[in-house]
């Protein structure tokens, strides 16, 4: 099968091209002019090198039976919101356009894009609908708004699915967005912690989860993947980090307000924008993905011991 592949050089590119290679599919990446992607090669992808906002999917894709569009951009001050538009909207739209009419394509969306849950022991569904005050966040705001590009395309008759990913933990997160925060705790620059947490999982589980949605999804609908384990408070989070590496640091909690307040007075590792949406509880439940597609993330412990072994 000849699949077509945006972000590929990304932390969860790197997990789902060996494994499509490996089923025996032909490959095709577009990689941006200046990154590398000799790793890519060495699996005998074939690159084709453009920028995908300036219309180059379009040679691309061509062929392709099956698409995955994974490419986007990450961040969550409000300066960033025309680069998030046109990233995770735009770039979307782009995409589709690109790939043949009758290809399953695969959206790689977020579990932003349903918002935060309205309480840690309610974890949010596929159904949930989006809370108002989750639109103040442009992350969560542009990829609900590239959800709605996708649904749009599925309802003029494309086969589109879409993945809700978790917040990715795992080995060869290459650029570190993702496991920063685990980075930071083991060299003993993150300190503070406040209300909220994340729902997180294994890069490599989630590579599995979109090859199966690629092949037992329906056609519209969204789909969870996280790690049932992984719904866990930000000072939980540094407490499992230090009984599986044995590093513990003294952290202190700090009221949101005042958490944001201080990001913005001095140099943390956070910034105003990712505080002030971290103070939410971002907890899903996958229980659509483990019923409809056999999926089983990895223990957690496992996950968080590859994610510090990269940093250790």
């Amino acid at each position: 099968m000849r699949v077509f592949v945006t972000g590929a050089t990304g932390f969860l590119g790197r997990h789902l091209v060996p494994l499509l290679v490996e089923r025996g599919d032909d490959v095709v990446a577009l990689v941006r002019p200046a990154t590398a992607a000799s790793w890519l090669e060495e699996r005998g992808v074939r690159i084709v090198r453009g920028d995908l906002l300036g219309g180059d999917a379009v040679p691309a894709a061509p062929g392709a039976e099956l698409v995955f569009h994974l490419a986007g951009v990450v961040a969550h001050e409000r300066r960033d919101l025309s680069r998030l538009v046109r990233a995770n909207v735009e770039g979307l739209r782009l995409a589709l356009e690109a790939a043949p009419s009758g290809a399953r394509f695969v959206h790689v969306s977020s579990v932003a894009a349903i918002g935060p849950a309205p309480a840690p022991d309610r974890p949010a569904t596929e159904e949930q609908p989006f809370p108002l005050h989750a639109g103040r966040y442009p992350y969560a705001a542009t990829k609900r708004e590239g959800e709605a590009v996708a649904r749009a395309a599925a309802d003029q008759g494309r086969d589109v699915v879409i993945a809700c990913p978790g917040f990715l933990l795992g080995p060869d997160d290459v650029y570190g967005i993702s496991t920063w925060p685990v980075r930071r705790y083991l060299e003993g620059t993150l300190r503070i912690h406040e209300r909220g947490g994340l729902s997180h999982v294994d890069a490599r589980d989630v590579a599995v989860g979109l090859v199966n949605l690629a092949e037992r999804g329906r056609s519209g609908e969204r789909t969870i993947l996280t790690n049932r384990d992984g719904n866990m408070s930000h000072e939980r989070l540094y407490e499992r980090i230090a009984a599986v590496t044995g590093v513990r640091r003294r952290t202190v909690g700090l009221p949101p307000r005042v958490a944001a307040l201080g990001s913005t007075l001095v140099p943390w590792p956070v910034k105003p924008g990712e505080v002030r949406a971290a103070a939410n509880w971002w907890f899903y439940d996958p229980a659509k993905a483990e019923r409809e597609l056999g999926w089983s993330p990895r223990p957690l412990e496992e996950t968080i011991r590859d994610t510090a072994g990269q940093y250790l």
